[in-house]
């Protein structure tokens, strides 16, 4: 059995989603069942105009938007919560009934609650109405593109029919970290060669690229480096009096926006305190791994001894410090495959797949002689443990859940009165 180690941080869970609020250049909302903003980040509360984001609690869309805009946003977010269904990655317009409209990229998802129950929505926009308006200027007119190549944040690169560079602008080579003297070289193919070798999966890219040159319509898909960058690369034909003459290419750095989602994401599924998977994302784990394949699939139910004294004599902090330490020991005790989780208040809850009951009595034992060894705290550290196996397709995982639980309350009950 390897053990995981996980390097230990001071930095919490709130002070993560507190800094991506007051500082990500994105806007962040959480709304509730009824579409009603309970937070947003500095930078939402900037767009709709209001000095403190907490101006816009129990405000909606309709209070910031046109009514075109707010109602279509409503009806989306509505399905959100009655299907449990995303919607990822997708460019809408923002209308306001007393400024400009805006594009933005934005990613909608379902907010849970500890008993995996949908208790509104939270999402991400990110401005690329500067982006779209250089879209639309190369569509109109071939002729506005010199106008418009430095002034987007975008990178953008044309070629011909035949692979001829046309045109690009400084951001593109910013971007692709380009040599000047490659792109004077006036060959697509070379470029080919040069940036493709920057990324994770150069074989996708180029054929890709040599699918859409013989295309005439439009696309936009992601782009992963090997150094963890990520693009939006956007592309579509170019024109000239109506016929198409080459192919223009739009790179968008998308890295911070994804981290971003990303940060969110891992706030949702991850336990502030302890930083073990939350019980909503236990629970949806155990739905994959409760199959054939995964058996003998094991549960181990855990119990902190002592939380409630540690609590009244010392304090919370005190009885913060234990629960982390033994989320430590945890962490440390089992296999990447596994599943550790804090199931609530002073109980962990593990799944084991492909485990059965010697592995499983021998990192009981291990975590037993780990929490004797630790010296953090002036008495031993004590945990009770319940442990059950499914070794049949036909057995109720939940019911698994429960063996396990229930024997983890008597051996609980048996050391008190051994005491």
């Amino acid at each position: 059995m390897g053990k995981r180690k996980i390097k230990k941080t001071d930095i919490s869970g709130s002070v993560i989603l507190n800094a991506l609020m007051e500082y990500i250049p994105d806007s962040i909302f959480f709304k509730d069942l009824d579409s009603r903003f309970f937070r947003i980040n500095r930078a939402c509360a900037e767009k709709f105009g209001v000095k403190n984001p907490e101006e816009a609690k129990r405000k909606t869309d309709f209070d910031f938007f046109s009514e075109e805009h707010a109602k279509q946003a409503y009806e989306d977010e509505q399905n959100i919560i009655k299907t449990g269904k995303p919607i990822v990655g997708f460019e809408e317009k923002e209308t306001f009934e007393d400024k400009e409209d805006k594009w933005t990229y934005t990613t909608k998802m379902p907010l849970y609650n500890k008993e995996r129950k949908i208790i509104g929505t939270f999402g991400i926009t990110s401005d690329i109405t500067d982006r779209k308006k250089s879209e639309e200027a190369l569509k109109e007119s071939r002729s506005k593109t010199e106008a418009i190549l430095h002034c987007t944040a975008d990178g953008l690169y044309a070629t011909d029919k035949k692979g001829k560079v046309l045109m690009y602008n400084k951001k593109f080579l910013e971007l692709w970290e380009i040599p000047k003297k490659l792109i004077d070289m006036d060959s697509d193919e070379i470029l080919l060669d040069f940036v493709s070798d920057q990324l994770i999966e150069p074989q996708v890219f180029m054929k890709k690229v040599y699918k859409l040159n013989r295309s005439n319509k439009e696309s936009t898909d992601i782009i992963h480096f090997k150094n963890g960058k990520i693009f939006e690369r956007y592309s579509c034909p170019l024109k000239q009096d109506g016929e198409i003459i080459g192919r223009v290419w739009d790179f968008r750095d998308i890295t911070e926006q994804k981290k971003a989602e990303e940060k969110i994401w891992y706030l949702s599924c991850h336990d502030k305190l302890t930083d073990l998977y939350n019980r909503a994302y236990f629970e949806e784990e155990l739905k994959r791994l409760d199959t054939g394949r995964q058996l003998p699939l094991s549960v181990i139910f855990c119990d902190v001894n002592g939380l409630k004294e540690m609590n009244d004599n010392h304090g919370y902090d005190k009885g913060d410090q234990l629960l982390c330490k033994v989320a430590d020991i945890l962490r440390g005790s089992f296999r990447t495959e596994d599943i550790v989780a804090r199931w609530g208040g002073d109980e962990f809850i593990i799944v084991l797949p492909n485990t059965d009951k010697k592995i499983v009595d021998d990192i009981i034992d291990r975590i037993c002689e780990d929490c004797k060894l630790s010296n953090e705290f002036d008495f031993p550290i004590s945990v009770s443990f319940g442990k059950a196996i499914k070794n049949k397709k036909s057995q109720d995982i939940d019911l698994i859940i429960s063996q396990a639980e229930k024997r983890m309350i008597m051996n609980k009950r048996a050391m008190k009165a051994a005491v």
